[in-house]
């Protein structure tokens, strides 16, 4: 047998089991027992939080023969249609490849014909900001006068792309995120209707990962039903989501508020050879830092963070030692990293590195000032010491590059570089902040700075050979 997604098993099918948007359901249902419908409603919010699935209860009640209170019956002949996916009456529309005005001025001829054994036709056209301007304007003239006997759902996740003139004719509903606790309500009641044992913990944490997405939480609840044999605990979660465990969170956070180098450097060592996953890690450490800043300004916090007992207890511990601005600087050094990790081909070297600049912050009394030490100071040393620094780090492209530089030297707090335009000067911009990590653990605060010399020849000799290092001898340069 088949299997079938949790998510498409236990898809609502009346507003009464709609969870997290009772202020829409509410409102719905009365409009349909009262008999006072629009012609147009617009449905908007994040992915995966009922948009759709209350579009076809709403298309499913409108023609209900026996409706509860606007609730359709689901045993009715209209109702048996819709829910064996065999009702003509009900269109449901993808914009996103059915986007051109020819797709539009199709269905505006369409909506003339009368439903067949049904009140209206609905149309439920889904991600509707996709539509291209023609077909927003094809589609603006039948909202404007639209037949009786149809009804349209436009759905989006991106409600600012529609056009003004489409938003006014439609009644809005704004679907919101769901909190913690109602997804771990909807995660309870799934698996145990599946029979499967779970720790309470462990729906939790994958509540959690759901970031507010009844669709994206039963998915990962998929995922780990598949992995775990039996039971699901809260480490078969981390192991399938590759989260981090609470522990582990605050024992670095520790690392970072005692500025303990050494430490943390053997932490993230663990980690790697552990096959942990760091882009994860440092989406973590970002929200741990938020969660520590919500321990110390909020008045109830575990209402929002939704912790365990005793992990609570120990973030209120951690909150407590570390100053709020510092926990800013947690977050800020973490948060702008997202785009750099998923690039980065060294993600520990940039994880140490980012732990660097937290643990600096702006803490001025560790940052060594270079004047007064330039004259102690080898530029030679330096950079060879950054090379090997790169080399121990696995940083390949990056340590070749710099092993190829001589033109280097220190001046006003800065250490320059000057290099031809070309392939090296480009990894020697992606790779700055790994530059200036290695140069804070020689207890120097400079800044890169790299100065661009005109090429003397294309292509250049310095680039054909780092590339000779990478390639081999298949390295060919025409007219070489």
């Amino acid at each position: 047998m088949e299997h079938l997604a949790l998510y498409r098993k236990y898809r609502p099918t009346t507003f009464e089991e709609v969870v997290g948007q009772e202020h829409i359901t509410k409102a719905l249902a009365h409009q349909i027992a009262s008999g006072k419908l629009a012609h147009a409603y617009l449905f908007t919010g994040s992915r995966g939080i009922g948009k759709t699935s209350v579009a076809r209860i709403l298309a499913k009640a409108v023609n209900c023969l026996d409706n509860q209170n606007g609730s359709p019956c689901g045993k009715c002949a209209s109702c048996l249609r819709l829910e064996k996916e065999a009702d003509i009456n009900v269109i449901e529309i993808d914009a996103a490849s059915n986007n051109r005005v020819d797709d539009v001025r199709e269905l505006r001829e369409k909506v003339k014909f009368l439903p067949i054994n049904a009140k209206y036709k609905v149309y439920i056209i889904d991600e509707v900001h996709m539509l291209t301007d023609n077909a927003f304007n094809a589609l603006l003239k039948t909202l404007e006068e639209p037949p009786s006997h149809v009804i349209f759902i436009l759905a989006t996740t991106e409600v600012h792309k529609l056009p003004a003139t489409i938003l006014s004719r439609c009644i809005r509903f704004d679907f919101r995120l769901l909190s913690i606790e109602s997804l771990t309500k909807i995660l309870s009641n799934v698996l145990t209707s599946e029979g499967i044992k779970y720790e309470k913990e462990a729906l939790k944490m994958i509540a959690q990962s759901g970031e507010g997405s009844v669709r994206d939480t039963l998915s990962i609840a998929d995922c780990v039903v598949a992995y775990c044999d039996g039971e699901i605990t809260k480490d078969d979660v981390i192991k399938v989501l590759g989260t981090t465990d609470y522990d582990l969170l605050i024992e670095y956070f520790d690392f970072l508020k005692d500025k303990n180098i050494g430490g943390m450097l053997s932490f993230v060592q663990e980690l790697d050879q552990k096959g942990k996953n760091l882009a994860v890690f440092v989406k973590d450490l970002a929200k741990h830092a938020r969660d520590l800043l919500i321990c110390q300004t909020t008045k109830d916090p575990n209402n929002i963070l939704n912790l365990p007992s005793e992990v609570y207890d120990k973030y209120m511990i951690q909150a407590k030692s570390i100053d709020e601005n510092r926990l800013l600087d947690f977050m800020q050094v973490f948060v702008s990293a997202e785009n750099e990790l998923r690039y980065t081909l060294s993600p520990r070297l940039l994880l140490e590195s980012l732990s660097i600049d937290a643990m600096l912050g702006h803490d001025s009394k560790k940052k060594l000032k270079i004047d007064s030490i330039a004259q102690n100071i080898s530029v030679k040393n330096v950079w060879g010491k950054i090379v090997l620094f790169l080399k121990e780090h696995r940083a390949v492209a990056l340590h070749m590059a710099c092993g190829d530089i001589t033109d280097v030297k220190i001046e006003n707090e800065r250490l320059v570089v000057n290099v031809e335009e070309g392939m090296l000067a480009e990894i020697l911009k992606d790779g700055r902040r790994q530059i200036e990590s290695a140069l804070r653990w020689q207890g120097l605060d400079l800044k890169l700075e790299i100065n661009l010399k005109e090429s003397k020849s294309l292509p250049q000799q310095q680039d054909i050979n780092t590339l000779k290092k990478i390639l081999g001898n298949k390295l060919t340069v025409i007219g070489g």
